[in-house]
């Protein structure tokens, strides 16, 4: 009989263990207690999305799960996700089985030095440019460096990367045809000098 009661009791204390964090906290709390986050963009109810001669199309209302936010608990960087994907995000773990995230802000969240911000950033001086290229705008604030920024921007929003890349391309072929351009005049006039020097 008592290995029957043990037998039950196994899976009890599994599933305890799979229901709290290393620190002690249920995951059920976690999702209950999340910090919510502002709708990501800029549609709201009512805004014209298409229009044509017959129609014009419009959103009647906007419905989602929420955006949470979640903090990686050795970094204490901050992400915002949707609130289908926290339970998910809540069982991710480190290498030494310590989990990912916690929606728990930490005392440190914001690294001191972690003041860089994406490109795509609003405050980007760079931004009217982006406007006109419709390329979206970013609220992460908190990358540790450029390269984080480069890295994220090409992982986050690969379309607007493989935009600005090409723009990039673009602008670097324009700069060489420009200096060759000139290298061309500067070696015209070079040579025009040398003709009158023989007459």
């Amino acid at each position: 009989m008592e290995t029957g009661v043990e037998h039950v009791r196994l899976p009890i204390q599994e599933a305890e263990e799979h229901m709290t964090t290393n620190d002690g906290i249920a995951i059920e709390e976690m999702l209950r207690d999340a910090e919510e986050a502002g709708e990501p963009g800029d549609m709201v109810a009512g805004q014209v999305i298409g229009r044509s001669d017959e129609m014009t199309l419009t959103t009647s209302q906007l419905q989602s799960a929420g955006w949470v936010y979640v903090y990686n608990v050795q970094t204490g960087s901050e992400s915002v996700i949707n609130r289908n994907m926290l339970p998910q995000q809540l069982e991710k773990r480190h290498a030494d089985g310590s989990y990912l995230f916690s929606t728990q802000r930490p005392a440190d969240a914001r690294r001191p030095n972690a003041t860089v911000k994406c490109t795509l950033h609003a405050d980007s001086p760079d931004r009217a440019k982006y406007d006109g290229m419709g390329l979206i705008v970013c609220a992460k604030s908190n990358l540790l460096t450029e390269t984080d920024r480069d890295t994220h921007v090409e992982r986050r929003h690969p379309r607007a990367w493989a935009t600005l890349k090409g723009e990039e391309r673009r602008q670097e072929r324009e700069d060489t045809r420009s200096e060759r351009r000139a290298m061309m005049e500067i070696l015209n006039a070079m040579s025009a000098d040398r003709g009158r020097g023989n007459d």
